[in-house]
């Protein structure tokens, strides 16, 4: 009985590059939409928040009712997010559940 050399790896296929597939850069549509600009109303509303609390500790603001709606601002929107997180993986663990 004689055996046959196995291929170099040169001949077997490359994997797909990194070209190939679809780019992170490119516009979501929908939902995806939606999730970014709730994700950056919240960095806004965080740096916001950090600023004013910043301005307050240094002196430089003396309008504390400024400062409060900056951070309760930012914590609403913190969370907004947190709450659609929660929701979110309450949908895929159904999802998981179903039966097929």
């Amino acid at each position: 009985m004689t055996l046959a050399p196995l291929p170099s790896l040169s001949q077997l296929a490359a994997p797909p590059s990194l070209a190939d597939r679809p780019s992170a850069g490119v516009p979501a549509d929908g939902f995806g939409r939606v999730l970014n600009g709730l994700l950056a109303q919240n960095t806004t509303a965080q740096a916001s928040a950090d600023d004013a609390v910043r301005a307050v500790a240094t002196g430089e603001a003396q309008d504390l009712h400024t400062v409060s709606l900056a951070v309760a601002k930012a914590d609403l929107s913190f969370r907004l997010i947190l709450e659609l997180r929660n929701r979110l993986a309450d949908v895929v663990s159904e999802v998981t559940r179903m039966q097929v």
